[in-house]
């Protein structure tokens, strides 16, 4: 084989191969986007907080009168 005839024949190859690469690329950039990257939570802030509960005095005694 000439050497234009081998040059022809590794510029083929190599253009099939950044072909594949390229489609790879595009098919497993989601797929591993998904993967790779954390989970965003969100919080929604409640504008009506939880009633507090009552206080309930340790000592049975301090709440009756006299």
């Amino acid at each position: 084989m000439a050497f234009k005839d081998v040059l022809s024949l590794c510029g083929r190859i190599g253009l099939i191969v950044a072909a594949f690469a390229f489609v790879a690329g595009i098919i497993a950039g989601p797929l591993l986007e998904r993967i790779w990257s954390s989970p965003l939570t969100v919080t929604q802030n409640n504008d009506n907080p939880l009633p507090v509960p009552p206080k309930v005095p340790a000592d049975p005694q301090t709440g009756k009168p006299g």
